[in-house]
């Protein structure tokens, strides 16, 4: 997963030039700033496990309102991974495909954007785990953080053999896994296979990838189906937009208007069990299912998750003020930041607080005032790391790329 905003994914191929206007999707940026945030909440969890590995939800701050988001809140990983995508397909595809992006800009593009805070938050987290460990006798949170591991995350390859755990700056899989899908994205480009038909195919190659699988999948399965879900989504609106009647156009469009909210509350309530927990008893006492499709996970990834992108696609610029939406970007702007920026921040805060018993440690992280302290800095810290670190670092190391890597070369 590559939380970047749409403007950064087009101003560094050059394809701003070929969407001009369209190339900044502000929709979608403030979404991958939101789904980033419910991600890090997710992850507070890791401040109050106990000495034993056990850990409570009763604990949590404010857990009455964002019980859905502590139990389920790794699932916006699947939106981030549908959210890029679509981005891809509408700004690389076709360009790719046609030639007028080649396999060397995609790579110094990908590359200079995603690897300085990867390999600096890779390394901060390697240093404060030797610390934790010198100090606590064991790792924090991820424990294979072997030297083979540290070659993996190196190389950004960390998910991609079987059995791959997490390791080190665990929320990064789903960068590996993002490297990737951008692989299979610019080949299956390339070969001019990005049709809607070839992709619907990728997609359902996925799913039985996935399923296929024992249960619970492997992390790396969660990325093929949800990326070119999100491309094949991408084409759904081009052809609406296209070749859809106007009237049939607008039908479609208002019914997305009220069906997507209404399902995001329903996906609220379902994952709230104070609030479901009696509506699911009757549900099983009538013999429907709690379990079934309509009241799971895979509903939010394959069903909520594409029908908003679908909406949001089909409305892009129509509904909000732009300078309203402009104004909300920065949340995608830091959303690869603060993915990437909690984790350190987590443990640099657990190396000087481990010590504490585990009763005091509760005391302090169920404050709702702490986690929103917590939120608060990870948030500084990502809209520092994007205009002092990630900018100026991937303009330097494009520009050095580019010449290292200019055509007859020779690369010593």
């Amino acid at each position: 997963m590559t939380p970047e905003t749409a403007t950064e994914a087009a101003t560094e191929t050059g394809a701003a030039t070929i969407r001009n206007t369209e190339a900044r999707f502000f929709e979608l940026d403030i979404l991958r700033g939101v789904a980033a945030a419910m991600v890090v909440l997710f992850h507070y969890k890791h401040f109050l496990i106990d000495d034993g590995g056990n850990f409570d939800y009763a604990h949590m701050p404010l857990h009455g309102l964002l019980a859905p988001v502590y139990i389920f809140g790794q699932y916006f990983v699947e939106l981030f991974f549908s959210i890029s995508g679509y981005v891809f397909f509408w700004l690389y595809a076709e360009a790719v495909s046609e030639r007028r992006v080649g396999l060397r800009n995609f790579f110094i593009a990908r590359f200079s954007r995603l690897y300085p805070l990867f390999f600096l938050t890779f390394i901060a987290v390697a240093l404060f785990q030797w610390a934790f460990v010198t100090l606590y006798g064991q790792a924090y949170i991820y424990q294979d953080n072997s030297p083979g591991q540290f070659v993996l995350n190196l190389f950004m390859v960390q998910q991609w053999l079987p059995g791959a755990q997490m390791s080190f700056n665990g929320p990064s899989w789903s960068i590996s896994v993002e490297v990737f899908l951008y692989a299979v994205f610019f080949a299956l480009c390339a070969l001019r296979l990005n049709t809607p038909v070839m992709i619907a195919a990728v997609v359902v190659l996925g799913l039985l990838f996935k399923y296929l699988q024992p249960q619970p999948p492997p992390d790396f399965t969660r990325g093929i189906p949800n990326f070119f879900l999100g491309g094949l989504i991408f084409y759904a609106v081009q052809y609406l937009r296209d070749y859809a009647r106007t009237v049939w156009l607008e039908r479609v469009e208002k019914v997305l208007i009220w069906l997507v909210p209404v399902l995001w509350l329903a996906a609220y309530v379902v994952g709230h069990d104070l609030i479901w927990g009696p509506v699911s008893t009757w549900i099983e006492s009538h013999g429907i299912g709690s379990s079934s499709f309509l009241f799971s996970t895979d509903s939010f990834v394959y069903v909520l998750v594409p029908l908003t992108l679908l909406a949001l696609g089909l409305q892009q610029g129509k509904w909000l003020n732009l300078e309203a939406l402009r104004k909300w970007s920065w949340a995608g702007d830091v959303s690869y930041s603060i993915y990437l920026i909690h984790f350190p921040l987590q443990i640099l805060v657990m190396v000087g607080l481990a010590h504490l018993p585990y009763e005091t440690r509760a005391d302090i992280f169920d404050s709702p005032l702490v986690l929103i302290l917590f939120m608060a800095v990870s948030l500084g810290l990502a809209r520092l790391s994007f205009l002092y670190f990630e900018m100026p670092m991937r303009r330097h190391l494009k520009d050095w790329l580019t010449r290292r890597l200019a055509p007859g070369t020779p690369i010593l």
